[in-house]
């Protein structure tokens, strides 16, 4: 049930996003709403429906990026597993770490992604390293917004959880 929740929580922040870009920010920054959606499936969820959830998140955000199919989707997995290792090494706890994780993971996502585009394209056309600043607002203002993605995620998630009862209720 997570995956199918993640990837169209993804989708309404996605045209949010969108929404939001064209409105308020006139394209001079951008935004990655849907990236705090894996970094909470990497430290709530399963590994199996972690993973399953980030690839639909990373469809959704290779949908809307444009650039080469099945870039975005590979690295929100690597995004999922990245979280998941910081969850185990560090501890992740309230909306301030969540925060740092979000955005600390956007700017390792949009450098990743500058990378792999610059190295599969031709020189003419290839993206320069002028763009890591781009990147860097982008990672900040993912991090800013992060904590409402966050209760967001815990509200919609509380739709369709039920707490199990234990032996001594």
């Amino acid at each position: 049930m997570r995956p199918v929740v993640a990837l169209a929580f993804a989708l309404v922040l996605a045209s949010l996003q969108a929404a939001l870009l064209r409105y308020v920010g006139g394209g001079a920054a951008s935004l990655a709403l849907a990236l705090p959606i894996v970094v909470y499936l990497g430290l709530h969820g399963g590994n199996v429906e972690g993973a399953v959830g980030a690839a639909a998140v990373g469809y959704v955000v290779d949908l809307m990026a444009g650039g080469p199919k099945g870039l975005m989707t590979f690295l929100a997995v690597a995004l999922f597993l990245f979280s998941r290792l910081a969850g185990a090494a560090l501890s992740v706890q309230g909306r301030l770490g969540f925060a740092l994780l979000s955005g600390v993971g956007t700017f390792l996502y949009g450098a990743a992604a500058l990378l792999l585009t610059r190295a599969v394209s031709s020189d003419e056309s290839a993206p320069s390293f002028v763009l890591l600043g781009r990147v860097f607002v982008e990672a900040l203002l993912t991090g800013l917004l992060a904590p409402l993605v966050l209760m967001a995620m815990r509200r919609v998630e509380g739709l369709y959880t039920r707490e199990d009862t234990g032996l001594l209720r």
